[in-house]
């Protein structure tokens, strides 16, 4: 029973460690100090003035990536840092994001104190985005949707409207407006992260009915008009009918009358 317990135990402390590297892993990057773009460079400040005795080292997280031992590199290159003792960051890629602290050391001791360090985060920068319109049935709305990559759905997104300087107030992915209110603006729409933004061409709607026209007309329904119409033309189809019946009759008889004569 008792090893039962221990076992039960030993689980949940092993579930709990592994949502907590579950959480450090997948969580949102608030707390980098610096953004950076993929394949950009960046130099991390050393924030202290070396002198040639000082032995110099640059950690990542918690590994060493460079040391210096006064003049002579022990590990890294020796373009890795510049005259000052910066680090120098190149080419940079997604997995050189993270914490990047200096330390400064001569015969042993710590001469330079508890230096800053830097949390670096790599982002892409975004792709430009493009805008697609869609008509409702009745043609009396348009939606735009601004069409972003795959691993952008997260990042903002803003709508403008083209000779309007201040934007909409939709931060969406899709803009919906009444076509009468819209009939001849052009939109397009920012998306943006801490490294890059983009903006799309300007797109204006098409949503224009062919045949147009109002609810009502002095107060009244338009149906009521149409049905009215409908009405005349029937009637006015009928006369003419009517028309050509007795116009054909009458020709008939006309020359049956002339036969008869003969």
């Amino acid at each position: 029973m008792r090893t039962v317990k221990k076992m039960a135990s030993a689980v949940s402390i092993a579930a709990f460690l592994l949502c907590c590297c579950f959480v450090s892993s997948t969580g949102p990057q608030d707390d980098c100090d610096v953004y950076a773009a993929t394949g950009s460079t960046f130099t991390v400040p050393l924030g202290y003035k070396l002198k040639e005795s000082d032995n110099l080292k640059w950690f990542k997280d918690t590994r060493v990536i460079f040391y210096r031992r006064q003049k002579q590199v022990i590990m890294g290159k020796n373009y890795d840092v510049d005259s000052t003792g910066s680090l120098k960051l190149t080419k940079l890629t997604k997995d050189k994001s993270g914490r990047y602290r200096p330390e400064v050391y001569t015969d042993g001791e710590n001469v330079g104190g508890n230096l800053p360090s830097v949390h670096l985060c790599v982002l892409d920068p975004v792709q430009k985005p493009t805008v697609t319109r869609t008509c409702s049935p009745d043609k009396t709305k348009v939606t735009f949707t601004c069409n972003v990559g795959q691993s952008e759905k997260k990042n903002p997104i803003k709508w403008f409207m083209v000779d309007k300087k201040t934007a909409e107030k939709e931060i969406v992915k899709d803009l919906t407006r009444p076509v009468k209110d819209v009939l001849n603006a052009r939109f397009f729409c920012n998306v943006s992260n801490h490294v890059s933004s983009e903006t799309s061409q300007p797109v204006q709607q098409d949503c224009k009915s062919s045949f147009p026209f109002p609810d009502t007309l002095f107060g009244i329904s338009i149906w009521v008009f149409v049905g009215g119409g409908a009405g005349i033309v029937l009637v006015l189809i009928l006369i003419v009918i009517i028309c050509c019946i007795r116009t054909k009759r009458k020709r008939r008889l006309r020359l049956k009358g002339k036969n008869v004569l003969i």
